[in-house]
């Protein structure tokens, strides 16, 4: 991956942070629902994709994973 590449992809994974967390904040970074976050997310997590695929399965299989466990754990409990 090029330092043009990472410094694209480390921009677009600070817009994602960004998304969630002002999610709820009511200020303008706000998009208003956890469902409109998420299209974002995905939309964001596509650019990333077209510009190092490699890098964006590693990104979404952790996120995968990451979501399987915390609905383990919820049922759990």
């Amino acid at each position: 991956m090029t330092q043009e590449v990472r410094k694209k992809i480390d921009g677009i994974l600070k817009q994602c942070a960004t998304i969630f967390s002002n999610l709820g904040t009511k200020t303008p970074l706000d998009v208003g629902c956890d469902k409109l976050a998420k299209q974002k997310e995905v939309e964001l997590l596509e650019q990333i994709k077209n510009l190092d695929e490699e890098f964006y399965n590693t990104v979404t299989n952790y996120h995968s994973h990451a979501n399987e466990e915390k609905e383990n754990q919820e049922q759990e409990s």
